[in-house]
């Protein structure tokens, strides 16, 4: 499933405020002044004053009957929108943290090794040593790889790339959670690979697995979750992938009737994988291959916003933008984009440098800003072509962290609320109104009704705790009961 790069978030609910002071004097008012009109109007006419009464009927009930209302509007108005709030603001606040997070996902590089005709090619075309490189139009090739064929030039290849990354494959090889990615030309590539893994005398025998050049691995989609690859499973137990080589090349075939038209380049990138980076203490990173929005060519600007608005980075730490393949209308669409963006990004082009490219250069590109984003260079926006138009991503040192702002009121939720205020002064009214000067069926009645309110309420209240331990104490119950039942049954055979 496509990640969603629009969410439509429900708005923010309001947190009520308790009634004025005022109101709730002006209630009293009302109600004692309706209770000294009845006390007053229903007494004697003559004969002494009957302060038991008066007390009673114009000051005790009247104080009890505010209090009710007084639970009743505050449940009404206070309690319940706030409950209300706090457990669907919460339910947004939520949404809006898991989207958030989900929008950071990437994948950590853990190493790579870079092979281009230019040496220290990320350095010089960021003007940190030398002079940048300027070879548009010229088709190079690695002058460092040497072979007698083709086939001797790619073993070459791959020894040149397992080199540097040895020490640490020879760790990860070994918990067998590893696996390698292998892009390239030639399907029997896999072979030669494995031909070198020996001669290299590294540990295990790794899974290997070939992709065609012409095939985008879709890594924002596909890699950051493993639910779509397949389970090892080594003595029975399931094993969990947490390395991943990527290696990947274009090597010209050095036909003399066939002039290339494209350079040659390689790349190796060992990912640390999901997996991996859950564990704690986390892994050290290089940098962090962040999600990739995919859009059309004529929505490249549209696609930048989103990507800017998820806010994966801040917009002040993009620093350099680097593209490559772009062509026609992705490129002057994408370039425009950037270039409306408010970005204050410098332009790096890898034809410019090192000649037109071959589809390695999706990984060139995501290895060389890798390494200028370890190197202190800021953020990296990188555009690339896409088979439904443009595709970018940003590759950062560290994601910025999810902080969706958490609100006091999103916690209101308290244990007893008003309605235990209004159930406990309705009983008090009742009983010093109706008194008889003995405890009476009546009076029974009202305070099992009350009782039997208040507690319904805060099971209603809580419903979500009284579902959870009913559910809890039914299974304990059948628990208790099959023993129980295994037990006689038990007995029974023994006889």
């Amino acid at each position: 499933m496509a990640f969603d790069w629009e969410p439509r978030f429900p708005a923010e609910y309001k947190a009520e405020e308790l009634p004025s002071v005022w109101f709730f004097l002006a209630l009293y008012l009302i109600v004692e002044s309706a209770a000294l009109w009845i006390v007053l109007s229903s007494g004697p006419k003559a004969g002494p004053i009957p302060w038991d009464r008066i007390i009673r009927g114009a000051l005790a009930v009247p104080f009890f009957l505010w209090l009710a209302l007084s639970g009743f509007v505050c449940v009404f108005l206070y309690d319940a929108p706030n409950r209300i709030a706090a457990r669907d603001n919460t339910a947004r606040w939520c949404l809006i943290t898991d989207w958030q997070r989900r929008s950071r996902a990437g994948l950590g590089v853990l190493d790579s090794v870079i092979l281009t005709p230019e040496p220290d090619l990320a350095e010089r075309m960021l003007k940190l040593e030398g002079q940048p490189p300027d070879n548009p139009g010229r088709v190079m090739c690695l002058a460092s790889v040497e072979g007698s064929d083709a086939v001797q030039r790619e073993r070459m290849l791959i020894e040149t790339m397992l080199a540097p990354l040895a020490p640490q494959l020879a760790l990860v090889a070994k918990d067998h959670s590893f696996e390698v990615v292998i892009q390239c030309d030639r399907t029997e590539a896999s072979l030669d690979f494995q031909a070198v893994w020996e001669h290299a005398r590294l540990p295990g025998t790794p899974r290997v697995r070939w992709i065609g050049n012409d095939q985008d691995p879709g890594f924002a989609e596909d890699w950051f979750k493993d639910d779509g690859r397949p389970t090892y499973y080594r003595y029975g137990i399931a094993i969990r992938l947490e390395h991943r080589l990527l290696l990947a090349w274009h090597l010209n075939d050095g036909n003399v009737d066939d002039k290339p038209g494209v350079s040659e380049a390689a790349v190796a990138l060992l990912f640390g994988l999901p997996a991996l980076m859950e564990t704690r203490p986390q892994p050290k990173v290089q940098a962090w291959l962040l999600r990739q929005i995919v859009a059309g060519a004529d929505g490249a600007g549209k696609a930048l916003t989103l990507l800017l608005d998820s806010e994966q980075v801040q917009r002040t730490r993009i620093r350099h933008f680097w593209f490559s393949r772009l062509k026609g209308l992705a490129q002057h669409a994408t370039l425009g984009a950037v270039r409306e963006s408010g970005l204050k990004v410098k332009e790096h082009a890898l034809e410019t440098a090192i000649g037109p490219q071959a589809p390695v250069a999706r990984w060139v590109l995501q290895a060389l800003a890798a390494r200028m984003a370890h190197f202190g260079q800021g953020a990296q926006l990188v555009a690339l072509p896409h088979e439904r138009g443009v595709v970018l991503n940003v590759v950062a040192k560290e994601p910025d962290r999810v902080g969706v702002p958490w609100k006091k009121e999103y916690e209101y939720n308290p244990i007893l609320g008003p309605e235990f205020i209004f159930c406990g002064a309705v009983w008090m009214a009742d009983i010093l109104a109706f008194w008889t000067g003995s405890w009476g069926p009546d009076d029974t009645f009202v305070t099992c009704a009350m009782a039997a309110f208040a507690v319904a309420y805060f099971l209603l209240r809580h419903r979500e705790r009284t579902v959870s331990v009913t559910v809890s104490v039914a299974r304990a119950v059948a628990d208790f009961m099959m023993e129980i039942v295994e037990e006689f049954r038990r007995g029974i055979f023994i006889r």
